[in-house]
């Protein structure tokens, strides 16, 4: 099993944060995924699901630097870490 934290963007803070999170090693992260990641750190710890820690999961899971995710990658990332703490419901039709 791999550590969290040999993921680019992981450290010791975001690291900790995944496991309260139920998150225990890198293959539990590529596993769940980035998103299903951020919204179980959103649940858990509110505060702490901000932009960055979006980003940095969605760097992680693709083994890069956030930095260098693609620029409209990183504007709907951005977008959807500032939107609905659930995912919207469906619609039904009557």
């Amino acid at each position: 099993m791999s550590k969290l934290d040999d993921l680019p963007n992981i450290g010791a803070v975001l690291a900790g944060r995944l496991r309260v999170a139920g998150i225990d090693s890198a293959e539990d992260l590529a596993r769940l995924g980035d998103a299903a990641a951020f919204m179980r750190i959103r649940a858990e710890l509110p505060d702490d699901a901000c932009t960055h820690t979006r980003l940095a999961l969605a760097g992680a899971v693709r083994g890069v630097r956030w930095h260098t995710l693609d620029k409209e990658l990183r504007e709907r990332l951005t977008a959807e870490a500032h939107g609905p703490t659930t995912a919207p419901a469906k619609s039904r039709r009557g």
